[in-house]
């Protein structure tokens, strides 16, 4: 029989995104992944919104728009966003989700 295990850090670390000098705790649970989806499948257009909202929080999200970031650099928070719930880099997600 084998036995295969989960780490523990898998488990109970929570990711975390620096934005200037602020750092923010990323929500990575399925939960939460699977939240984002279900609001993005329902309106494509509030993808930003909802993955920084859902996966940052409701304070976290107003800061970030009240910064009222360049569009560009608002698609790179949630591309990084998106690799820190995927556990992979940010290089990854951008090839994974932008097919760059």
């Amino acid at each position: 029989m084998k036995l295969y295990t989960v780490d523990k850090a898998l488990l109970t670390d929570t990711p975390e995104i620096r934005i200037g000098a602020k750092v923010y705790k990323v929500d990575n649970r399925l939960s939460t992944v699977k939240k984002v989806g279900e609001a993005v499948k329902e309106h494509p257009q509030e993808e930003m919104d909802a993955t920084i909202r859902l996966c940052l929080g409701e304070a976290a999200y107003k800061e970030i728009i009240g910064m009222d970031l360049p569009a560009p650099a608002m698609q790179e928070i949630v591309v990084i966003i998106s690799a820190a719930v995927s556990g992979i880099t940010v290089e990854e997600a951008k090839k994974r989700f932008l097919g760059a």
